[in-house]
């Protein structure tokens, strides 16, 4: 009925050669290669999940408080510092008692000075028995200002069984790289020395392997918790 309204329209399309429509074959195979690519990741992102919900499980698993103990607690090798009791603080020394341990210097302004009063305040909260078995050292790591006289009175201050200690540069780097710890000694424009040192506090044990790392902050109660737990839940053979 059209062509017979219209017979010209209907003569030029049948004359006119068929052409069927371009297939843009490379964008399809874009989009399906695209929407692979999503599927892939979906499924990696649900894999990724599942087993971040199993770490947390195993997390939760854990005894609470002993989160700071290293997975294979690491012997201590032969060191050789100065107490400021000018006694050696050697490995021998280590053994037999818990230690609690940290990097530093006299003139720190703030975190060493903050450090060692919460310790002194966990201290005084231990049990006799505990106390009795547990040694708290400080290192310095400016031994150029901090001799074993001006240790003495500054650990002495916080609390009188406190332990200061320093060496020369290389024992204490040596020292310090053992309980993966860092420090650097350097000069600001006016040539003052600007000290920087790990914050952690190091926990060995009495049979002198590195234990646990402690990260910072530090607080007397957390400390507390978390070294009674260590120390509740350790076994000399099977650390």
């Amino acid at each position: 009925m059209y062509c017979l309204l219209r017979p010209t329209y209907c003569r030029l399309k049948k004359d006119a050669q068929y052409k069927p429509p371009e297939v843009n074959y490379r964008a399809i195979i874009h989009l399906m290669s695209q929407s692979v690519k999503i599927t892939l990741s979906l499924i990696i992102t649900i894999l990724l999940i599942g087993a971040a919900a199993g770490l947390v499980q195993q997390n939760d698993n854990a005894v609470p408080g002993t989160e700071a103990r290293l997975m294979t607690p690491k012997p201590l090798t032969a060191f050789q510092l100065t107490a400021h009791d000018l006694k050696p603080l050697n490995i021998e020394r280590l053994k037999g008692k818990w230690t609690l341990l940290f990097f530093g210097y006299t003139h720190c302004p703030d975190v060493c000075p903050i450090t060692l009063t919460e310790l002194a305040q966990m201290a005084q909260q231990l049990p006799p028995e505990v106390l009795d078995n547990t040694q708290f050292v400080f290192v310095s790591v400016d031994p150029q200002r901090d001799s074993p006289e001006s240790l003495a009175e500054y650990v002495g201050y916080f609390n009188e069984s406190f332990l200061g200690a320093t060496g020369s540069i290389d024992a204490l780097t040596t020292f310090a790289r053992q309980l993966d710890s860092k420090f650097s000694l350097e000069t600001d424009p006016a040539g003052e020395p600007i000290v920087n040192h790990s914050s952690a506090m190091l926990l060995i044990d009495p049979q002198a392997h590195y234990y646990a790392r402690l990260k910072a902050p530090h607080y007397a109660e957390e400390i507390l918790a978390q070294y009674l737990a260590l120390r509740n839940n350790y076994s000399p053979n099977t650390p």
